[in-house]
């Protein structure tokens, strides 16, 4: 891919992620402002947790990557989990989102850079993560790239943790489903990787963030009795040795 391809779909997700915000409000996706918010990040936090409690990761000297990691919100978790904030990486095109995190948290290695491109060696992380990435990926090339990237820098026996939107939203161009078919493709399931589990996260937006605003003691309830209705989960792959 020449540098000037690879830069559009770039350009095409910042103007989304533009878009979007000026449509919706900045409030959007506030825990503080915005009641539709709390229990849809409940959720995709709890299947955060149960990941790391299938991988089991040794927290003092795992080297985590976040790709497409936004303003660190993931990391910033993992920090609270008890991982050592020197060996937390995230990395995202959006610069100011960049500079936010790095604000927030200085300790964390904050980069602005191309997901196609990582600027690590191989092997170099025991532990992957994306959230919400590969469902804005919609160029098939771009998306293999991206995976194969993953891939390089996760070390043998290390783990990939991809939380994502297995249902497209209806007549978007801008949004390609994470299927499990999608992802077995990208990572070779089953030639370079295992798929170890799969865990519910956040409903559907329209009925999940209706039933945190309006009957979030339902919730978790509706996302067990009517698993479909879960939009969100958390695959978990490990490399082969």
């Amino acid at each position: 891919m020449s540098p000037a391809s690879a830069k559009a779909p770039q350009v095409v997700g910042q103007n989304w992620y533009r878009e979007y915000y000026d449509r919706k409000g900045a409030d959007r996706n506030s825990l503080l402002d915005n009641p539709e918010v709390l229990y849809q990040s409940l959720a995709q936090e709890a299947a955060l947790v149960r990941a790391l409690q299938c991988v089991r990761p040794t927290r003092e000297t795992a080297r985590v990557l976040d790709v497409g990691c936004g303003e660190g919100v993931t990391l910033f978790t993992l920090l609270r989990l008890g991982f050592a904030s020197d060996n937390l990486y995230g990395i995202d095109f959006q610069e100011q989102r960049i500079v936010q995190a790095r604000q927030k948290c200085p300790s964390i290695h904050f980069m602005h850079g191309d997901a196609t491109n990582l600027e690590f060696a191989d092997k170099t992380f025991d532990l992957v993560h994306e959230a919400t990435m590969f469902i804005h990926s919609v160029d098939k090339n771009l998306s293999r790239e991206i995976a194969g990237e993953i891939l390089r820098v996760t070390k043998p026996g290390g783990y990939i943790l991809l939380c994502d939107w297995r249902y497209a939203k209806p007549g978007s161009a801008a949004h390609r489903a994470v299927t499990s078919r999608r992802i077995a493709g990208l990572f070779e399931v089953g030639r370079q990787t295992s798929q170890c589990e799969v865990l519910a996260g956040p409903l559907l937006p329209p009925i999940g963030r209706f039933l945190s605003r309006r009957l979030p003691a339902a919730y978790f309830l509706v996302g067990a009795l009517l698993p479909f209705l879960v939009g969100q989960v958390t695959t978990v792959l490990r490399k082969h040795s």
